[in-house]
């Protein structure tokens, strides 16, 4: 993932004459950082939840795996650790934009979005730690060898990662 203000900087070189110009105006240039910056952390969160959600597959194949190997009892698991993929998607597709409005008392700055991206950015190693571990879940269901230790390992990346997306609000409330 390329540093915010590299990212920043891409959408600036893509603006057209009109745009460019209206950054001249005092404070202006500050307040399309600032929204450029939300945007993207929106567009990098989205994106995460998508990889996450490419999970739902996986699980849904252990299923029918586990189904038509006559191991009905194991597929209860894989349900709750889908209702965990569902709130951690949840999660990061409903996660605060880091806006703050004119007359709020506590304003959001550049250096505070940035954290936020580097934060989201910095999930991105979890996500792909729980659809690799669901991968492996999926290989030896379709084995019929024993998944519960594939099981736990994705209920305990989940769990990490809400906790690890908690501590982002505390990012936004730190004034």
């Amino acid at each position: 993932m390329a540093d915010l203000n590299e990212q920043l900087n891409a959408v600036k070189s893509k603006e057209n004459f009109l745009e460019k110009i209206t950054r001249i105006i005092p404070g202006y240039d500050g307040y399309v950082n600032r929204d450029n910056s939300r945007e993207l952390d929106t567009i990098l969160r989205n994106t995460l939840a998508q990889k996450l959600d490419a999970n739902h597959v996986i699980l849904k194949n252990v299923t029918l795996n586990l189904s038509q190997r006559g191991k009905l009892f194991e597929t209860d698991g894989i349900d709750k650790l889908d209702k965990k993929l569902q709130l951690c998607t949840a999660k990061f597709k409903s996660a605060a934009r880091g806006y703050s409005g004119a007359f709020d008392v506590v304003k959001v700055k550049e250096d505070k979005l940035n954290q936020l991206y580097q934060f989201d950015a910095s999930l991105l190693n979890n996500v792909d730690a729980v659809s690799g571990a669901c991968t492996a879940m999926d290989s030896n269901s379709k084995a019929n060898v024993d998944i519960k230790a594939d099981m736990e390992k994705v209920s305990l990346l989940l769990d990490e990662m809400v906790k690890m997306f908690d501590q982002r609000e505390q990012i936004l409330n730190v004034v």
